[in-house]
């Protein structure tokens, strides 16, 4: 699947500071899990594996967390537009996921407060049933009896 053009140029980014800071594989894993943040080996080789800048990561769980790792400890010195471009980007990203975040768990707690209130009323309706139901089978005990008074009634002719 292809990706966004930022996504793109943030990967190419994240590829020329390891380039040019000469960083290994291991030593990104080793600095990602020192700021408790994991990404796995295998995820960061796929970032910055030959054409991974068309492939299509997780930006939160994935891109995010090697660009803050990158840009933020390796990049600052670079003093460079691009860098301070891709930062501002990545917390304007951060901020929407927060605010999306925020709006899930409200969407969340209304879906929730609504199926609580749907619960009760079908418990109510079930209830309502229950109670007429019951009426009804008085009632039918009834009409059979009369049923039979009547069948049992001197001239009262059977087919």
């Amino acid at each position: 699947m292809p990706t966004d053009l930022h996504t793109h140029d943030l990967i190419q980014q994240l590829k020329t500071i390891r380039e040019e800071k000469h960083l290994s594989l291991q030593k990104i894993c080793d600095t990602l899990d020192a700021a408790n943040t994991h990404v796995s080996m295998s995820t960061v080789k796929k970032v910055f594996s030959e054409g991974s800048e068309n492939e299509h990561f997780r930006y939160h769980d994935t891109l995010q967390p090697i660009a803050r790792i990158l840009l933020g400890v390796y990049g600052e010195d670079r003093g460079d537009s691009e860098i301070d471009a891709l930062h501002a980007s990545i917390r304007v990203k951060d901020e929407l996921i927060e605010r999306r975040e925020k709006e899930l768990a409200a969407a969340q707690t209304e879906h929730a407060r609504r199926t609580e209130f749907l619960l009760k009323q079908i418990a109510l309706k079930d209830e309502r049933i229950d109670r007429l139901m019951s009426r009804v089978d008085v009632l039918l005990i009834q009409l059979q009896k009369l049923v039979d008074r009547c069948n049992n009634c001197p001239g009262h002719k059977t087919e």
